[in-house]
């Protein structure tokens, strides 16, 4: 199969490329540098690009899985800037023409033949969305629904940090669950009190009276963004603070989000907060702008959105997937792009939009409602 997609290449686009072009092309698209002709054998892996399944295997799969396939082929593709074999036609078009699309629009006309929607509180269609992608939709690893796992997220970037978080709890239903963030940024609930009108704001100390204050702040309502002094935090204190308001009315899942820009590293007080907090199936989320060895060991899932380039080695597991997501993650076209690792899903690449903010052209709330649509 691997000639008949060269020779699908190179006879949909013939001046862009010969027969060793074509191959080469071919040949990185499946996460290698060489293709022999002959013996139609792929050769000299390239680290960092994603294993793509033999074609007559993919075929075999499920339209969702051949799609995803596909998607992955495009993204070696496009990742291989230092080494282009793309010959100035764009990744998406040489997928197509290798696996018999007259073009990506109708490769993505086949995808959508079966239907996802990540924004949802149905089981089903959540488990769907893990079984094509390979891991939790946003609703389930930052908002906690049906699962307590925990997270940490790394993004060097505050603003994008919060926006982050903040996207996905305007976008997701919310009914059946509670979900608490943590700042000490006194603007940290700008954006969301603007385009989510049913959160709660709260500002203060975590004092003995919080807890209570919380709670009647919050009334019968699902979100909640904390305010806090700038200072260090416990992990434990933040969870025993907001344990009893979590846990009240969320049967559906309960998320603490914390994003402090100090918090306490010492491993006893970490051992005890996630202890506390999987008693109480909270499903804590913590941000940090560096990666934090630590934090990795104690948390079912990590998120990489970008990384200070001059960090040092510290843990071996972590520091790999550092290495692993460096040529894809960041801010790049309007899109956030990370890796999700864990240990059911292992490193998986994703993107999600940055909704812009431009008062000159559209409201916020315009331009939500565009977002919704586009999914």
């Amino acid at each position: 199969m691997l000639e008949t997609q060269v020779a699908r290449l190179q006879n949909k686009y013939p001046k862009e490329f010969n027969t060793e072009q074509a191959a080469m092309a071919v040949a990185r698209a499946y996460g290698y540098r060489k293709l022999d002709l002959h013996s139609l054998e792929l050769s000299d892996k390239v680290e960092g690009l994603q294993y793509v399944r033999p074609y007559r295997e993919m075929l075999k799969q499920a339209v969702h899985h051949q799609v995803m396939d596909l998607m992955l082929m495009a993204l070696n593709l496009s990742l291989s800037a230092n080494e282009d074999v793309r010959q100035g036609v764009p990744e998406r078009n040489i997928v197509a023409a290798m696996c018999g699309f007259s073009n990506f629009d109708s490769l993505l006309t086949y995808a959508r033949s079966d239907p996802l929607d990540p924004n949802t509180t149905d089981r089903a269609m959540l488990a769907k969305f893990k079984d094509r992608f390979g891991y939790y939709a946003p609703i389930q690893y930052v908002l906690g629904r049906y699962i307590h796992e925990h997270c940490l997220i790394m993004q060097p970037d505050a603003e994008k940090a919060r926006r982050f978080v903040d996207q996905e709890i305007t976008l997701n239903p919310m009914q059946g669950t509670r979900v608490v963030v943590v700042r000490d940024d006194p603007s940290g609930a700008d954006w969301l009190s603007i385009m989510s009108k049913n959160t709660v704001v709260l500002k203060g100390n975590l004092d003995s009276g919080y807890s209570t204050s919380a709670a009647k702040k919050l009334g019968k309502g699902r979100v909640l963004v904390s305010l806090v002094p700038s200072q260090t935090y416990l992990l434990s204190q933040l969870v025993d603070r907001n344990a009893a308001l979590l846990v009240d009315g969320s049967p559906d899942g309960r998320a603490l989000v914390v994003d402090v820009d100090n918090l306490s590293l010492d491993t006893d007080d970490l051992d005890k907060a996630f202890a506390l907090a999987t008693e109480k199936g909270i499903h804590v989320v913590v941000i940090v702008r560096e990666p934090n060895a630590e934090l990795w060991k104690r948390v079912g899932i990590r998120v990489i959105f970008g990384f200070d380039k001059n960090i040092q080695e510290s843990y071996l597991d972590m520091d790999k997937f550092i290495g692993y997501s460096a040529p894809y993650v960041g801010f790049k076209r309007g899109k956030m792009q990370y890796l999700y690792q864990s240990e059911e899903s292992g490193p998986r690449f994703g993107a999600m939009d940055l909704i812009p903010d431009d008062p000159k052209t559209k409201s916020l709330l315009e331009r939500m409602k565009e977002a919704i649509r586009g999914q």
